[in-house]
């Protein structure tokens, strides 16, 4: 029964993994930007499936909530309140995405066909080492969003802020790109 589970949980990934890609491939290739804006957040949903997929509830939840959420409303607001009625940006824009789809390809081949292997060895057998006092009482193969927020808030709660200082600059560089020129 195990096997069965484990081998749905690699087809959904499979599934999540390439409605992904094509989401992806519709930002690129999209001529508007909210369009584009439309197919990063279907990308980072199925990418939240992936996680979801592979048990990694907490993940999947702030890919949610981070990337589905956040970073597509504030590119929206950027979108919607920068004006890009000009033709020559419009254009630039445009042509943009053949290049980008033909570099995206060129790179997809390249970490598939050479990277791949060099970059990712073997999985590792467990899926989050913690400090022995942090994993104290805690079964981290059946308890990961607990395991992930231990670790997170124990020993990597600098990054996590600097993160989060990271984003509010973010939010206040898309407030000064939407501001109007005042004449």
């Amino acid at each position: 029964m195990e096997h069965f589970i484990q081998m749905i949980g690699r087809n959904m990934f499979a599934i999540f993994g390439a409605m992904a890609l094509g989401g992806a491939a519709f930002m690129v290739a999209s001529r508007t930007a909210v369009h584009s804006v439309l197919g990063f957040l279907f990308a980072m949903l199925c990418i939240a499936g992936c996680f979801l997929s592979l048990e990694a509830e907490f993940l999947g939840m702030a890919q949610i909530l981070v990337y589905a959420g956040g970073i597509v409303v504030l590119f929206l607001f950027v979108v919607m309140l920068v004006e890009m009625s000009k033709k020559k940006e419009k254009e630039v824009f445009q042509l943009q995405s053949r290049y980008a789809i033909v570099a995206v390809l060129l790179g997809a081949a390249a970490f598939l066909g050479v990277f791949r292997k060099v970059l990712f060895g073997a999985a590792s057998p467990e899926a989050l080492v913690l400090r022995p006092e942090l994993a104290q009482g805690l079964n981290v193969a059946s308890q990961n969003a607990q395991a992930v927020s231990r670790g997170l808030f124990a020993d990597y709660l600098l990054p996590f802020e600097i993160l989060s200082v990271i984003l509010l600059v973010a939010l206040v560089g898309a407030v000064v790109l939407a501001k109007t020129e005042r004449v």
